[in-house]
């Protein structure tokens, strides 16, 4: 009877032993995990805080006549990603998100820089201006998804009034507000044209 007491206090200890280790190894990984979420979550909030910062100073050269800012051609340069995260602890979904956005900042580098070859004198203006907009958007939004995926705070604002995602967005709508002018001037040209060539008298629809 002493015997199988014995027997059976060591193998509860045994048994508590090997969960504290489990529960141990667990919260490890756990915490790993939300450490590589963290360095993935910070490197494209602060890649979108570049291209806020960018657009700025392009937006102030093109408003200044070249009198002050920045003349930028090109989107900010997109670093390697930092060494401490460890991706398969982000998640796969994650993972394929964050390289994706690599391969669509290559494509939108690429596409500005054949604007600006073979479309001069600024045939990539436009373009740059809005691929800064969007790709700062998509970068603070894939942030937002590998903080919730990595149940982590939202990001934290220094100064609530102005942020980088109200920049952005107010930029954004500034941009197709222009545009969508541009679009009416163009088409009241074009109407207007059409009005001039008609014969006397034609009622033309456009």
């Amino acid at each position: 009877m002493a015997f199988l007491t014995i027997l059976g206090t060591a193998v509860a200890t045994a048994i508590a032993a090997q969960g504290a280790l489990w529960v141990k190894e667990k919260w490890v990984a756990g915490a790993e995990g939300r450490f590589s979420a963290l360095y993935a979550a910070l490197f494209f909030e602060e890649y979108a805080s570049a291209c806020s910062h960018r657009l700025g100073e392009y937006s102030e050269y093109i408003s200044s006549s070249g009198h002050a800012g920045v003349a930028h051609g090109a989107l900010p340069e997109l670093p390697d990603f930092p060494t401490e995260i460890d991706w398969r602890r982000v998640g796969i979904r994650r993972t394929e998100d964050a390289f994706a956005y690599r391969v669509k900042h290559a494509a939108a580098s690429a596409k500005i820089a054949y604007l600006y070859d073979f479309d001069p004198p600024d045939g990539g203006d436009h373009e740059l201006v809005m691929q800064l907009i969007g790709r700062g958007l998509d970068a603070l939004a894939l942030g937002a998804k590998i903080r919730k995926s990595g149940r982590l705070k939202a990001k934290q604002d220094p100064d609530s009034e102005y942020t980088v995602e109200r920049h952005l967005t107010d930029q954004r709508m500034h941009g197709e507000d222009i545009r969508q002018k541009y679009l009416a001037s163009q088409a009241a040209s074009h109407a207007a044209l059409v009005a001039g060539a008609a014969p006397r008298g034609v009622d033309v629809t456009i």
